[in-house]
């Protein structure tokens, strides 16, 4: 069982989120303690996972509440609870299902990555990372298949069902996939220079170089920092590269007064620097800064505007 604190953590949404969804939506139902506090259990902090990814996607609240129970409620023909995404283990593990129309989130292949996470299986990891991107550009298939897979795999090793081991085998898989895809997008020589990294002690990155590709192929002239860049070095790395933007992904509740002092130190020192930002507590970071939301579309769309890549 967990606190309300660390069901939060486990599923990337603020407490006062997870209230809310609780008590507008009814997607979970937590147990109390002989002190009176909420506990959460597996299938607590499977539901806000789920649900939380259907957000990123775009999904409104109350769309991504009934989704969630929708697909928590079903049930096979005896009558059992199916879990999501677990039908015809054996018939579905070789395959690869493509995207709904309009983008929506379907898991028959996030099921297949999860069991090769559980195998260690890193060939077959690397076979649903290669069918996933040939079916979409690489921005569609990062919102609406990547980023979703990624939060149901943390849900996994949640409660359970991966290991430490299989959960850094696939995370490494998608790392490499992102890597080498990073390094075949074609930066523009006069693009705008935009400085892409995460704050002192946080190493979350993935979403972050799913970004950082998909700014190099709008035409922006990357420098990808990566993770864990001290404070006083995003100032320095501004001004060597006379960065015109940076973007910095805040993942977690821990990296917010770092993040925060990073972008008040670099609003003062060059207030015509456009600082965006990125990551489940983005917008507990204030002052003079672009929120950029869970989507890379939507992100480098809104760093384009600002810095007005030329066509």
């Amino acid at each position: 069982m967990y606190t309300i604190k660390r069901a939060a953590e486990l599923t990337g949404i603020s407490v006062a989120t997870l209230r809310a969804w609780e008590r507008r939506y009814g997607v979970v139902s937590p147990q109390r303690s002989d002190g009176g506090y909420r506990l959460y259990g597996p299938e607590d902090v499977r539901a806000l996972a789920i649900m939380n990814s259907l957000v990123n996607e775009g999904w409104s609240a109350r769309e991504a509440a009934a989704e969630t129970i929708r697909r928590l409620s079903s049930r096979d023909a005896a009558g059992r609870e199916v879990p999501f995404g677990r039908g015809d283990r054996e018939s579905r593990s070789s395959r690869v299902a493509p995207l709904r129309p309009g983008g929506r989130y379907q898991s028959e292949d996030a099921e297949a990555f999860i069991r090769a996470a559980e195998r260690l299986d890193s060939a077959s990891a690397t076979a649903v990372l290669d069918a996933r991107f040939a079916l979409g550009t690489f921005e569609h298939v990062v919102d609406d298949w990547l980023m979703p897979t990624l939060a149901l795999v943390g849900d996994a090793w949640a409660h359970g069902r991966l290991t430490v081991a299989g959960e850094h085998l696939v995370s490494y898989a998608v790392q490499r996939r992102l890597a080498a895809a990073y390094e075949a997008a074609s930066g523009r020589v006069d693009g705008p220079t935009l400085l892409i990294g995460l704050p002192p002690g946080s190493r979350h990155e993935l979403g972050l170089l799913a970004f950082a590709v998909a700014a190099r192929r709008a035409g922006f002239a990357t420098v990808y920092v990566g993770a864990d860049l001290p404070a006083e070095d995003w100032l320095r790395a501004i001004e060597a590269r006379r960065a015109a933007g940076m973007v910095m992904a805040v993942p977690r509740n821990i990296d917010i007064a770092m993040a925060q002092e990073i972008v008040d130190t670099v609003s003062r020192a060059h207030p015509e620097v456009v600082i965006g930002l990125g990551g489940s507590q983005q917008n507990e970071i204030t002052g003079t800064c672009v929120h950029l939301g869970h989507s890379i579309t939507v992100a480098v769309g809104e760093m384009t505007r600002r810095l007005r890549i030329p066509a």
